[in-house]
């Protein structure tokens, strides 16, 4: 691909973020929150030991989405303690965005950094990556991989992405080498060190858009962002606070590779714009490989994490959509066909569930029936809904309140005549007709 830059043609000086207003605060750790009281206690009580060992000035910053818990006491507490906290909170709860836009605004240092009110730094690192932006003050913000940390054993679970060299660093008008860079290594840049300078272009909160591709263009347009391999940051998969807690990690990637593309669309978007590029079917074709394959491998993080909670519904929604960017991948996904039996049991329990005033699901014509009973009971089937494995309880069962399941298409005309309501039955064929695996 090649898409000629003229750097005059680039928004120049006028992009620049303005000269930075004096301040006694290095750095800014900006929290956004909600009803987090016991996570950020656990926060706090980390920031408060590892922070001797920065060498440089920080502070807290709190927004507090109208947390209806303990939040304003426990941050009192240890602000009388001597920490470096500024509080502010929402009167009323607003979108998650706004509120990290919320503490970054409130932040006085001048670099500031998110932390989410769960996760922790990894202190070298941090050090590490503070000193690099204090030694090279025209950058705008430092993105590194963050580390997947198991704060319950105290040990790493590797990096969430991985970068080819030590540091990279991207300047206007080298917006297709950083895309390509993004797209290759599969990169999220999520975790940054911010000049505050240049975080005030931050405004807006993408509805469509995976947030991080934007901000990145926003503040790469201004002047150079760079890349370091060594990580600063610890996303907490296990915690002692909550050890069940769901990761809103795990739930964005359970869900979120459209936002992915998304995203990654807005960037080839404004590259075109800033540089009055109208690109040929060439052009247009290698920009739609190229967010196709990043959200192909998004979309196999996706599908393993469905598969490993059971959900088969969600997971062959994904295999179908696989199949169109990837035919010979989602080939591969279910080479002994183990697949289907799961799916018709798990969509069996989901319609029962949702048929008005079922209190039975007869099962007849399957081998084992008390297994595929027990199956489509492990899979999701209510506790209000008795499993009827025994063909001969049909005498004495209320017709109108038994949903149907026939392994066998012939034996519909049978359960027809024994009076059985005709949209309460359902073969194997109906739900396998819904699924070409």
């Amino acid at each position: 691909m090649n898409i000629s830059v003229n750097p005059a043609d680039l928004a120049g000086d006028s992009a620049k973020p303005d000269a930075e207003v004096p301040t006694d605060v290095t750095i800014s750790l900006c929290v956004p929150t909600c009803n987090r009281a016991r996570f950020l206690e656990y926060l706090f009580t980390h920031l408060a030991e590892v922070s001797p060992s920065f060498g440089f000035s920080y502070e807290i910053v709190i927004s507090d989405n109208a947390s209806t818990d303990d939040t304003g006491e426990v941050v009192a507490r240890f602000k009388s303690a001597g920490m470096p906290i500024r509080y502010y909170r929402q009167a009323e709860q607003v979108h998650v965005l706004n509120n990290v836009l919320s503490a970054y605004r409130r932040g006085r240092g001048r670099y500031v950094l998110y932390i989410a009110d769960d996760d922790l730094l990894h202190p070298e690192g941090f050090v590490d990556a503070m000193n690099y932006m204090l030694a090279n003050p025209d950058i705008l913000a430092c993105y590194s991989p963050w580390q997947s940390w198991d704060e319950v054993r105290k040990e790493p679970q590797g990096l969430f992405y991985r970068l080819k060299d030590d540091v990279t660093v991207f300047r206007p008008g080298q917006d297709v080498d950083l895309l390509k860079m993004i797209v290759e290594g599969h990169v999220f840049p999520e975790i940054a060190i911010y000049r505050a300078d240049a975080l005030r272009s931050l405004l807006t909160t993408p509805s469509f858009c995976y947030w991080a591709f934007p901000y990145l263009t926003t503040i790469a347009a201004q002047g150079p962002v760079a890349f370091r391999r060594a990580p600063f940051y610890r996303s907490v998969t296990a915690t002692p606070v909550a050890p069940q807690r769901l990761q809103d990690g795990t739930e964005q990637a359970l869900i979120g590779w459209d936002l992915y593309r998304g995203g990654l669309e807005y960037m080839i978007y404004t590259l075109l714009r800033r540089h009055g590029v109208t690109p040929d079917e060439t052009v247009r074709q290698s920009f739609r490989n190229m967010v196709d394959m990043f959200v192909e491998a998004r979309m196999q993080v996706a599908l393993r994490l469905w598969l490993a909670r059971k959900d088969y519904l969600k997971a062959h929604d994904l295999i179908a959509r696989l199949h169109y960017l990837s035919p010979q991948a989602a080939a591969k996904i279910d080479p002994n066909n183990t697949l289907r039996p799961l799916l018709v049991a798990q969509t069996l329990a989901r319609h029962a569930n949702g048929v008005a005033d079922i209190s039975h699901l007869m099962v007849a014509g399957v081998p084992e029936a008390e297994a595929v009973g027990k199956l489509i009971r492990d899979l999701g089937l209510c506790e209000r809904i008795s499993i009827l494995a025994d063909e001969d309880a049909r005498q004495g069962v209320d017709r109108e309140r038994t949903l149907v399941f026939l392994g066998q298409e012939r034996l519909r005309p049978d359960y027809l005549a024994a009076g059985f309501e005709p949209g309460l039955i359902v073969s194997e064929r109906d739900i396998g007709l819904n699924y070409l695996v």
